[in-house]
């Protein structure tokens, strides 16, 4: 008998929870099924594994980070500015996201390739908008790819922050503050770095 839409709705909502709570190995299938109220066959009917409902929800988180990163860009704004909005929300959004937290934390080597799948494609966005700054004459005209390096360095940055106890986030340190402080330091220096001087994006 399939499982219908609803039921599936049910079981993925209960799993995002305890995943979020527990990380992907310590929830276990039986977890699932019994957080979802039904049984272990209906989830297996559904989704046949427990990484198969695990990927399914970090691609359904991914793709609102990313959805909810790009509402905030207007077409008419500078490149440079275009580029510190879509940073710092995807930022913000992901350290967020409490489904992220542990496999940032503490599984991130288990699932390499789903982030590298999804790397791929920003560089190929972020490219785009570097490519279209140096096109407009905001960006200096250095090679994309490195730029896009550049950018996409604070991804391993925000790794290595959800590994550190250093700084506790109920601290006066808390993420808000985090995200600030990163924006302040890594973005506003690529557009000093990278900016040509004249342009519109420096004067806002």
């Amino acid at each position: 008998m399939p499982v219908s839409g609803k039921t599936k709705e049910i079981i993925l909502s209960a799993a995002k929870e305890l995943f979020s709570q527990k990380g992907f190995f310590k929830t276990t299938y039986a977890d699932i099924a019994r957080h979802a109220g039904v049984n272990q066959a209906t989830v297996y009917r559904g989704f046949k594994t427990k990484e198969n409902i695990f990927r399914l929800l970090l691609d359904e988180e991914y793709q609102s980070i990313i959805k909810e990163s790009f509402q905030s860009l207007s077409g008419d704004e500078p490149v440079l500015i275009k580029l510190k909005h879509l940073l710092t929300s995807n930022l913000r959004l992901t350290t967020q996201s409490r489904l992220f937290q542990h496999i940032l934390r503490d599984e991130y080597s288990q699932f390499r390739n789903f982030f590298n799948s999804k790397l791929d494609k920003a560089t190929q966005e972020l490219y785009a908008i570097i490519k279209e700054g140096m096109d407009k004459g905001e960006i200096k005209r250095e090679d994309p790819a490195f730029l896009v390096s550049v950018l996409l360095s604070f991804s391993y940055a925000l790794r290595n922050l959800y590994k550190s106890e250093i700084i506790p986030l109920e601290s006066k340190y808390n993420l808000n503050h985090l995200v600030e402080t990163i924006n302040n330091v890594f973005i506003e220096g690529f557009i000093k770095s990278f900016t040509i001087e004249n342009s519109e994006a420096i004067k806002k």
